[in-house]
């Protein structure tokens, strides 16, 4: 049977919106930096080392893992992640190359080679293999796994989950992301809810997507130090694992904020919402303008102040 799509289907695709977990974010941190980023259509795409260096990273853990739950530890134990590792780095700086925020040196790129290294030797021993990813624990659900749920209107969230398992006693559901770090996450960044509110956001919309309760699903960051500190007498891991509160009402919590977000820049339409409220937010110190790609271009990074304020 041939189906034919009509035009105002077509049209009607074209118009619909879609949200990712960085596009939020963006708004969470400074609603003015995402009104240039979207609305005025000024989003500038930018590359790093640390960004490349991260998604090499990212790629060769998913494809080990991947391996050991569906091929086997032994299987998986053959693969050489820092070979793997040195090709997805390589491969990814050269497509990147036009797209590289600030220039780099050779010996910029072999430091963050023997960092790579040095992460993958320590996630690959067998202690911590076992420790992190006991292959006879869990069922393999899947990496990368598509998340396409709709929001409000003609709005939905588009995001891909690192990996997610399921444990093979329990029947629960959990669901990671990887990050790689300068030198870890330190309480201020914990307690970022920018930060944390990604899992507790891919949780709702798992458990949405493919009906499974809440309760059944655990989430937690699987975050890998570039660095170790130096001169210190207290051990270093360069695996650092954070898990944040994520039971109903924190979950629901973070709904809230999120559906503000629609409701704040969409349209029951779907369109941005070009009257909408898009305050600048430097935050203390600027921090929030410190990587914006509008400073001192399109935005001179002072805060707005509500007409309350003012009186």
């Amino acid at each position: 049977m041939i189906l034919y799509i009509s035009m105002s289907e077509i049209i009607e695709e074209k118009n619909k919106k879609t949200v990712s977990f960085s596009q939020y974010s963006g708004w969470f941190k400074c609603p003015h930096s995402w009104y240039l980023n979207y609305l005025k259509g000024l989003r500038v795409y930018e590359s790093s080392l640390n960004t490349c260096f991260g998604t090499a990273i990212h790629n060769t853990l998913q494809d080990y893992i991947k391996s050991l739950y569906t091929d086997g530890a032994e299987v998986a134990d053959e693969i050489d992640l820092v070979k793997k590792f040195r090709e997805e780095f390589t491969r990814i700086l050269s497509e990147e190359k036009d797209n590289m925020k600030e220039p780099y040196t050779d010996d910029d790129v072999t430091e963050f080679m023997f960092d790579g290294e040095d992460i993958l030797k320590t996630f690959s021993s067998s202690a911590n293999r076992i420790k992190y990813f006991p292959s006879r624990k869990y069922e393999f659900i899947g990496v990368e796994v598509p998340l396409d749920v709709p929001i409000k209107n003609n709005v939905r969230f588009i995001a891909y989950v690192d990996l997610i398992l399921r444990d093979k006693t329990s029947g629960k559901y959990k669901i990671w992301d990887f990050k790689t770090s300068s030198m870890g996450w330190n309480k201020y960044q914990v307690a970022d809810e920018s930060k944390y509110s990604q899992l507790l956001l891919y949780k709702a919309f798992y458990s949405k997507q493919f009906n499974v309760p809440l309760d059944s699903i655990d989430v937690e960051f699987f975050i890998l130090k570039r660095k170790l500190y130096e001169n210190v007498a207290f051990p270093q891991n360069r695996i650092q694992i954070f898990e944040p509160a994520n039971a109903k009402n924190y979950v629901s919590k973070s709904l809230v904020t999120f559906t503000s977000f629609i409701d704040e820049c969409f349209t029951p339409e779907g369109t941005y919402k070009e009257d909408g409220y898009y305050p600048k937010v430097p935050g203390k110190a600027k921090k929030n303008c410190k990587y914006c790609t509008h400073y001192k271009t399109n935005c001179d990074g002072k805060e707005t102040k509500d007409d309350k304020d003012d009186n």
